[in-house]
Parts: structure tokens; sequence; C-alpha cells
């Protein structure tokens, strides 16, 4: 397991209160899909489970709660906000997925959200993780797209949200753009059956938890933004103030979640 300290000098760091509020509405907006595709499952009776970028800890305290028979770990590189709350079968380890190593064949149950796209190694870490997935074990991964923020009509609006996947791409390696569509064929690719794929779109408004995730995310990268070339210095206060007030509707990044199941033999 790493024991270096988090990278709370990132975009996406977990460190201040308004990092938590952040992560807490892309929790609210997002943790419905994930729990009705974990509620899809097939019984996975007693099996290992293990959630990569547990975030702020929501669905780690859910797999422990409805999988009581199942002993649940749960990874981050900063685990100052993460806790167990006093369930005896739920673990969070600060670990590095593409530096650290798990045992082979140890978990029956798999599970990430919204990670992949930040790791400019994901190609080779995604093999590692289905090497950790037993045999008849199910891996979900949820990664965001952005062609729904392509699509959007107000132009202020989709030009200032793009630049947000710039700026990430830019400090972190993150893509939004190809890992999440080539998903599915991946899972076929390493071997995984049963390969499944869905896709959802969030409604961005001042009153959703993906229009309160995603003004918070323009506030935090603001600085950043505004030295974007096709970006005026008055676009990211006149999204903000949309996303501020009642009668701003706008599409959100979709997610597409994919589910596959490594075969028995």
């Amino acid at each position: 397991m790493s024991t270096r300290p988090a990278h709370t000098d990132l975009p996406y760091s977990h460190a201040g209160d308004e990092d938590q509020a952040r992560l807490n509405a892309l929790s609210e907006a997002l943790d419905p899909i994930t729990i009705s595709v974990l509620e899809a499952l097939p019984d996975t009776g007693d099996a290992a489970c293990l959630e990569l970028g547990a975030g702020n800890g929501t669905i780690a305290r859910w797999m422990a709660d409805h999988l009581p028979s199942a002993q649940v770990t749960a990874t981050e590189l900063d685990l100052r906000h993460l806790e167990a709350e006093g369930r005896k079968n739920l673990d969070f380890v600060r670990h590095d997925v593409t530096q650290d190593q798990f045992p082979e064949a140890a978990f029956g149950l798999i599970h990430a959200r919204w990670l992949l796209h930040h790791l400019p190694a994901r190609e080779r870490v995604l093999p590692k993780i289905t090497k950790w997935l037993a045999p008849g074990g199910h891996l979900i991964l949820e990664e965001p797209a952005l062609f729904p923020l392509q699509a959007a009509q107000d132009e202020t609006y989709r030009r200032v949200s793009l630049g947000v996947l710039t700026v990430l791409a830019q400090r972190v390696g993150t893509d939004c753009d190809t890992p999440s569509l080539n998903l599915a064929r991946n899972l076929a690719e390493l071997g995984l059956s049963d390969v499944t794929m869905r896709v959802t779109c969030p409604t961005i408004a001042h009153n959703t938890p993906a229009g309160r995730f995603w003004r918070l995310t323009l506030q935090r990268l603001a600085d950043d933004i505004v030295e974007l070339p096709d970006v005026h210095r008055d676009d990211v206060t006149t999204v903000i103030d949309q996303l501020s007030q009642p009668g701003f509707l706008e599409l959100g990044m979709a997610t597409i979640t994919v589910t596959g199941t490594k075969p028995r033999t």
C-alpha cells in the first residue's frame, strides 16, 4: 500500500471544505445510478469487494451495509475524510492504483467510478485491475464522457465547460473522450464476459446535484479556465451566475457504466 502524501495540489484534491462539498454533490448525482447497477448484480455472497478511488466513501459504506457478509476494501490517496463509521466489514486504505498492487483473484466485486479518466497510465491500469478479479467476479467501471457538453446549446456554457476538460487534460492528463467510449470493448478484449453498457446524463441546473457539482468545479478551476485562448475573462463568471439562479437548464457530462464478469474457466 502507498504511504506517500495525497496529491493536495491537484485540481481534484480532497483537502478543503469546498472540495468535499463538490465530492458530496457528485455523489448525490451519481450514487443512484451506481446503486441501481450494484442491486442488479447476482448475489455475490461473502465475496470480498474492492472500491477503487472511494471519493467521499458513500458507495463503500453502501456496499458494507448491503453486503454484510462481505469484507469491503476501499482505496484513496487521501484518507483524512474517510471513516468506516463503525462498520467492521469496511476498511479504507491508502493505495495508488497506478503503482500499488492487490493479490490476483482477491475480489469477487470491483467497482471504480470517475477514476480511470484521470490516469494517464489507464491503459496499463485496467489489465492490472482485471487480474485482481476472481473467476466469476464482477467488474463495474463508471467513467464520464463529454459528448453531451459538446451538444450544449448555450454557447458560453459549452465553451467554459469544455474549458474545464482542457485544463484538467493539461494539468493531470484527464481524458473524458476516448477512454469511456472504449470501455466495453476493452473489457471484452481482456477476456471478461457478459459485458454490458449503460449511458446516463444528468441535468445541469441551479438546484440539481450535478448542477451544484459543476458550479463548484468551475469555481475551483476558474483561474485556469480564464487563461485559455477561447475563453473570455467574464465567461466563467457568467456561467457560474447562470448555475446559481433558476431558469438555466443544460446538459452535463454523461456517465458510461460498463460491467463485465470474469469467466470461471
